[in-house]
Parts: structure tokens; C-alpha cells; sequence
């Protein structure tokens, strides 16, 4: 009963609030002098107007507040949008700037040997307990691919050599493989060898020079590249570097441990020369 009593009180109030602003905005609009009771009378009502002014703002501003709360998410999805299409526009960008170093490589190989006929290939598996060892391409006879034909990269360097091969697919023995083996010569010195893979040096991915004389001139360092001796392997191209020099158990040689200068772990493609190496090692002679 209290609370019925109080609100109408209230309601009353609020009533007699608006009857008296209304009067008075008649009496401005007839007479813009102010008497002493239109005075008083504003004082009262000024508050409560204020009041009424100011909730309405508040609720204005609440739900304006939701509104700039919307585009404020907009204006973020829009920004992931555009971060991901640049990051996309890059993506493509550096693959067409690799794919382009790639173009420039081999056209850099084909200037260096103009005779040799090349087929590319994609490395499509490896053995995950013989990484460094061998690897499988997705090129075959189909494509002109043959037993024993040498396997380089881009860059020049010896990779290895077909050891079998399908209709669609061939794989690589590399020159870390204890079974490869590949004529070899000292850059600087012109000193003749046999670079083959070890099971000792194959765990790091290097291999080794052998059958070279106690007394060779070998200093680590040294850049070994393929001597075109034995019919395999065109003359000149680059299999690595000397990493260390040691004496043999007999102790009449030495052998060189070489770090190749192909990137067989990560090889990717790599070039498949496919003509026949005796003519090829013919112009160097």
C-alpha cells in the first residue's frame, strides 16, 4: 500500500512537472519577460528536465555504443581479409621468385654444356632409414630415363646416377652410397682419385676421395669435381669440398673426407642427363 501510495506520488509529481513546463513555454511564446513566479517555477522544473534530457542521451549512447561496437569488427574482419590476401600475393610471389632462380640456374647449366640433353624430375619419395642414400623420381623409361644415366642439380653439382628404373618412376643411388663410386679430380692440383660413399661418413651425409697417393698434393679445402674417367659422368661438375685428409690402415695412401656440394637432404627436382657420355666426355679430351 506504501509503494502504490509513494509511486503515485511520483507519477503526480511528474504530472504537474510537465503542466507547468508547458504553461510556461505558452507564456514565453506570448510574453519573453519573466515574471518572479515563471522564475521560480523553472528553477523547479529545470532539474527534472535535465534529468529526463540526460537519460534519454544515456540510452541513446547505450545502444550507439552497440553500433560502434559493429563497426569496429567490421573494420577488423576487413583488415584479416586484406592480411590474407597479401600473405597470399606473397606466398606466390616468393614461389615465382624461387621458380624463376631455378630457370636461371639451368640456363646457366645448358650454357656451361651446351651438348648435354637434360629431363627433369620431381623427387617424389625417400627411404626414411637411407636418406641421404637414395631417393625415388617421378620420371621413367616413358620419358627416355635408363640405368646408370647421371643424376645432377641445378647447380651444377653431382647428385648421382639411375640405379632402377619403371615406366614412370626411376631412383637414384647418390654419391653417398657405399655402392657409388664416381671418377674424381683436385680442382687446384689436378690430382686424380675415386670419390665413393662409406658406411662410416654415410650417417652425415659425406662421402670420401680415395686412391690418392701418400704423398698427393690434397690440402683440406681442396674443390673436387667429377674427372669424366669411366664413362659415366660428364667432365667438371662440382661434387664438393675436402673436409679433412687422413692415412689409410696400411699406411701407405691417404683418403680425403668430402662434403658434397649437392644438397641431397633437401633436394627437391633435379636434372637427368640422358645422352650418351662418351660422346660427351669426347670434347673435353
Amino acid at each position: 500500500m506504501k509503494r502504490f501510495v509513494k509511486n503515485r506520488w511520483a507519477v503526480g509529481l511528474t504530472v504537474v512537472v510537465l503542466i507547468f513546463s508547458i504553461i510556461i513555454g505558452i507564456v514565453n511564446a506570448i510574453n519573453p519577460e519573466v515574471t518572479f513566479v515563471e522564475n521560480v517555477v523553472q528553477v523547479v522544473v529545470t532539474p527534472v528536465q535535465k534529468l529526463f534530457t540526460n537519460m534519454g542521451n544515456s540510452i541513446a549512447g547505450f545502444f550507439g555504443h552497440f553500433t560502434d561496437i559493429d563497426k569496429l569488427n567490421a573494420e577488423v574482419n576487413a583488415l584479416k581479409e586484406e592480411t590474407a590476401r597479401l600473405k597470399e600475393e606473397l606466398n606466390k610471389t616468393e614461389i615465382s621468385s624461387r621458380e624463376n632462380e631455378e630457370l636461371r640456374k639451368l640456363l646457366s647449366l645448358k650454357e656451361a654444356y651446351p651438348e648435354l640433353e637434360l629431363e627433369a624430375a620431381q623427387v617424389i619419395a625417400r627411404n626414411p632409414s637411407n636418406w641421404y642414400s637414395t631417393f625415388t623420381i617421378d620420371k621413367g623409361t616413358a620419358d627416355g630415363i635408363s640405368v646408370n644415366q647421371p643424376v645432377i642439380s641445378v647447380d651444377r653439382t653431382l647428385v648421382g646416377r639411375i640405379s632402377e628404373v619403371g615406366t614412370t618412376w626411376a631412383r637414384i643411388i647418390t654419391i653417398n652410397d657405399p655402392a657409388h663410386s664416381a671418377g674424381a679430380e683436385i680442382v687446384r692440383s689436378g690430382e686424380y682419385g675415386i670419390v665413393e660413399g662409406e658406411s662410416s661418413t654415410n650417417e652425415g651425409g659425406n662421402c670420401k676421395l680415395s686412391f690418392i697417393s701418400k704423398n698427393a698434393n690434397i690440402i683440406v679445402g681442396d674443390k673436387v669435381v667429377t674427372s669424366g674417367l669411366g664413362g659415366v659422368y660428364p667432365k667438371g661438375l662440382t661434387i664438393g669440398k675436402v673436409l679433412d685428409i687422413r692415412i689409410d690402415m696400411q699406411g701407405i695412401s691417404q683418403y680425403a673426407i668430402i662434403s658434397p656440394e649437392a644438397d641431397i637432404e633437401n633436394l627437391k627436382t633435379v636434372l637427368i642427363v640422358t645422352n650418351d657420355m662418351s660422346d660427351i666426355n669426347s670434347v673435353y679430351e
